[in-house]
């Protein structure tokens, strides 16, 4: 068994300084894929900037230049207006049907050719009767007398109311049937009038509806010549509404998760300083015999 009792005593000095200058530089690194993918679209986009921005709009289409053309020669008034203008214009300044104005028509020549021959035979019969009787007269001696006058006289009044029931007969008969011609004449004038009238009226209808079928064809043309114009417009617009659907597609990927970085930079360093210490150590040991 043994005992012993030991110790050390140290000191220690240091002296540093530092001084540090920092550059750096981050550099993305994305996917080749990513990469390639947005230089191709970026060269679409470019594309589009250099191109002629009227080559973008369609031209009028060839049927809505005719719906121009043809709306340009419509009218208001067709020539089938101006025909029923016409034929109503003539019935309305055409006279009124009169009976009594067309009397003297069919009354003339009856009185010509019916009364006036009958006149003339009357005239003829009342002649002989007179030269008869004047030689009736003349035989028996009573020529001269007073008695010839009163005989003459008689006759001449026979004669005469003869002749005027005759004629009036005559003229009854002929203004019933002149009547009944201008009474039918006015009928048939009346008719023709409502006639024009009708007819004025089924021109009218007929340019109502020429018009309507020619304002109806050219919106029609205008129409078609609408949808095939967008058409074109689509056509024309689809490189810059295709580009933009991929750049809105493109913005939706989430590149950034496969996207990361590089940084590279130089750092400079310098240092300097004191410090001391100091230090006891003590130490026991005993021995354990085996």
């Amino acid at each position: 068994m043994s005992f012993s009792f030991g110790g050390s005593k140290s000191n220690t000095s240091s002296s540093s300084s530092s001084n540090s200058n920092t550059h750096s530089t981050t550099t993305p690194n994305a996917p080749d894929w990513a990469s390639s993918l947005t230089q191709n679209i970026a060269g679409q986009v470019g594309g589009l900037v250099g191109a002629n921005p009227q080559s973008l709009v369609a031209p009028a289409n060839p049927l809505q230049q005719e719906a121009g053309a043809n709306a340009t020669n419509l009218s208001g008034t067709p020539w089938d207006y101006d025909a029923a203008t016409n034929l109503t214009t003539g019935v309305a300044q055409a006279d009124t049907p009169s009976i009594s104005s067309n009397i003297g028509q069919f009354m003339n020549p009856y009185l010509k050719n019916v009364v006036g021959a009958t006149s003339a035979d009357l005239d003829a019969s009342d002649a002989k009767v007179r030269a008869q009787q004047a030689l009736n007269l003349a035989g028996s001696g009573a020529f001269g007398g007073s008695g010839a006058a009163l005989t003459q006289s008689s006759t001449e009044g026979e004669l005469a109311r003869a002749r005027a029931s005759s004629i009036g007969n005559l003229l009854s008969q002929g203004y019933s049937q002149a009547l009944t011609g201008a009474t039918a004449q006015a009928q048939l004038q009346q008719q023709q009038q409502a006639q024009r009238l009708a007819a004025a009226g089924q021109l009218a209808t007929v340019a109502g509806d020429y018009g309507a079928n020619q304002r109806a064809n050219v919106a029609t043309q205008q129409s078609a010549g609408d949808d095939l114009r967008n058409i074109t417009q689509a056509q024309d617009q689809a490189p810059v509404t295709s580009t933009a659907q991929v750049v809105a597609m493109l913005s939706g990927l989430p590149i950034g998760l496969f996207t990361g970085s590089t940084t590279d930079g130089t750092s400079n360093s310098q240092s300097s300083g004191k410090s001391s210490s100091s230090s006891l150590n003590a130490g026991l040991e005993i021995p354990i015999p085996y």
